[in-house]
């Protein structure tokens, strides 16, 4: 229904049924905007400035012709009005290391050079894609030094596009990973691979060319003939419409906000991991879709064919993303903030793909780092130090994972360690390839009363992470009903020579804990043949655990292997544990969740294979528990 100047006009919204997610139907919706009759052009430089860019004042939200040609002058006026209205409300709290000096593309000279004390630059949030495009090596460093050497003729077409964006906003700088990364270079992609949280938290505005495909792709609206749908105003009775032009999938809602989080679609730019980092530490975005460009700040949700430059106005909830104060709340240094963004960011980052796997951590590092100097919060391997019980608990149930390969070669308080393997006990060692969102319990559950180590970097002490997961000290449900030792009885502190390896072996990646132990035999409760592995397709549930020919444990995965056959032997490890009612009340008082863990001939480590919620009261029937030291790799 819209209510015109005279009258009150009845419509049917027209939407479009498009194929389904997850099983569920999806209707694409489009929606109508009143037009004015007259669209007001502000003149840049004058006073008005910063009233509304295009439109009328007092009619929120009222449509505007969008031409097919990009007006650079508005993007200017968005980028002036966010500075002066909304000030440091736009600046993220997270303020980055102010001393790095990127590499960028001087855009008046058209060549590299290093950015200086105080100066701003603009970055480009992209995607490489399949196609070979120009990238900065050793051999050409030099070459692209040189003033007028970046021409439109060697510029990839996103690359050049960015580079007119930037002219239009008034900025000198821009930065592009391929361009301003020597990427033959180890030494330089670490240095700037590991600033990556400063140069975006920095950057003045991030360019997101969110409907690109790969670097030879236009952004829709800067060059002829790069967007080609005309808006036509139409009346209805009294009334002026013009169809909006981004159509929003109404069923998939943001569970943070409430608010509707497609307007970008469903765009490959959207499912990339690197992109994710780029765009959570922007503190102001201009995002190209196909067919419209979007302004997203802290306070503010504009684009191109609607007027809603109006301070003291909400966001509107249809078109909306990442606004309103979200992106600061990630930076709050209280453990209810840090828990939520962490459980949010790392199902986010693990259902998004990655070309290399060996860039794992560093796709999601400059988060990491984020939060770090921002929360106080320390990581080890990607994951939050100080809960390791939970964090360890990490999972998805209906899908398959296979472990990721690569050799991480930064060394810092983040990527703890040189050159070592991704270690089995981290998310970022297994891959879905982009197919499922990992999921985490509650990081401030309580735990067990694990105490946890690794090796220091000189290699020659371990390091307790200190734990502020809280724990009960009167009931012991590791050893309860097992006749082991008390907690004052037993060791849990790790010595460095109860470690020592294979000298082939590293000890960067390894924690070290002690806990109580146990081997089960694999019972399916389906019929399932001797020789076959566990496919996917079985049912979670449909997998136990037994001691005994006669008994059956039901256990609730969290991560099944796919390599288990009927009647195998495992040894699982208590790692943490979860009070809720679980599995619609499966298991009344709680579980207690174990790691499948896998031995290695000749070494003292282990490896995760997979991981199980096994009822509290069944655990502590289990028999043959050892209390035993874990050395996780």
């Amino acid at each position: 229904m819209f209510t015109g100047p005279m009258s009150m006009v009845n419509c049917t919204i027209p939407h479009l049924a498009i194929g389904p997610e997850n099983g569920k139907p999806q209707i694409l919706t489009f929606f109508f905007q009143k037009h004015p009759e007259v669209q007001d052009i502000l003149h840049p430089g004058s006073e008005s400035d910063l009233r509304p860019a295009t439109g009328f004042a007092g009619e929120p939200y009222s449509g505007r012709n969008r031409p097919l040609i990009a007006d650079m002058k508005l993007f200017r006026r968005w980028k002036e009005m966010c500075q002066k209205v909304h000030g440091a409300k736009c600046s993220q709290v997270f303020k980055g290391n102010g001393g790095v000096r990127p590499r960028v593309i001087d855009v008046n000279r058209r060549c590299l050079t290093f950015a200086e004390q105080g100066d701003e630059w603009v970055c480009l949030s992209y995607v490489w894609g399949n196609t070979t495009s120009l990238q900065l090596t050793v051999s050409n460093i030099e070459v692209f030094s040189v003033a007028g050497s970046l021409g439109t003729e060697v510029l990839p077409n996103v690359v050049e596009d960015a580079l007119q964006v930037t002219l239009g906003l008034g900025e000198r700088y821009l930065w592009v990973d391929c361009l301003c990364i020597v990427q033959d270079d180890e030494e330089d992609k670490a240095t700037f691979i590991s600033h990556m949280d400063s140069i975006y938290t920095l950057a003045s505005i991030v360019i997101v060319a969110a409907s690109c495909v790969d670097a030879n792709s236009r952004l829709p609206g800067v060059q002829p003939g790069s967007r080609l749908r005309e808006e036509q105003p139409f009346r209805i009775r009294d009334a002026t419409l013009i169809r909006s032009l981004d159509p929003v999938v109404g069923v998939n809602i943001d569970m943070r906000t409430g608010r509707s989080a497609r307007y970008l679609g469903d765009t490959v730019w959207d499912t990339r991991a690197w992109t994710l980092q780029e765009r959570f530490l922007a503190a102001r975005s201009l995002v190209f879709t196909s067919e419209q460009v979007f302004w997203e700040c802290e306070e503010a949700f504009w684009c191109e064919d609607s007027f809603r430059e109006i301070p003291r106005i909400s966001p509107d909830p249809h078109r909306t993303s990442l606004c309103g104060g979200e992106l600061n709340l990630s930076w709050n240094n209280d453990v209810v903030s840090f828990d939520h963004f962490y459980r949010v960011l790392l199902e986010e980052y693990s259902g998004r793909s990655l070309t290399f796997d060996r860039d794992g951590l560093n796709a999601f590092g400059g988060i990491i780092r984020a939060l770090e100097s921002s929360t106080g919060e320390k990581f080890f391997w990607g994951m939050p130090a100080a809960f390791l019980e939970s964090a360890l608990a990490w999972g998805h149930q209906n899908h398959a994972l296979r472990r990721r390969h690569g050799i991480q070669l930064l060394h810092d308080s983040v990527f703890s360690g040189d050159k070592d393997e991704f270690p089995s006990w981290s998310w970022v060692g297994w891959t879905s390839d982009g197919e499922a969102k990992l999921a985490n319990q509650n990081l401030t559950t309580e735990g067990l009363g694990l105490r946890f180590f690794c090796v220091a970097e000189d290699q020659t002490t371990m390091v307790e992470f200190e734990q502020a997961t809280k724990w009960n000290r009167e009931i012991d449900l590791l050893v309860q009903g097992s006749g082991l030792p008390s907690r004052g009885a037993r060791m849990s502190e790790v010595l460095l020579e109860e470690i020592s390896m294979n000298p082939r072996d590293t000890l960067s990646s390894a924690l070290c804990f002690w806990t109580v132990c146990t081997h089960v035999t694999i019972k399916t409760l389906v019929s399932v043949s001797d020789s076959t592995s566990l496919s996917r397709d079985l049912l979670p549930w449909e997998v136990a655990f037994s001691q005994g020919s006669s008994s059956t444990i039901q256990v609730s995965w969290s991560h099944l292997p796919s390599w288990l056959k009927e009647g195998d032997s495992v040894e699982i490890a208590a790692i943490a544990q979860n009070r809720g009612d679980w599995d619609s009340g499966h298991i009344e008082n709680g579980a207690i969740g174990v790691m499948l863990i896998s031995r290695e001939d000749g070494k003292v480590s282990v490896a995760r294979e997979g991981f199980a919620w096994i009822a509290i009261r069944d655990w502590t029937a289990l028999s043959r528990r050892e209390w035993k030291l874990i050395v996780l790799k």
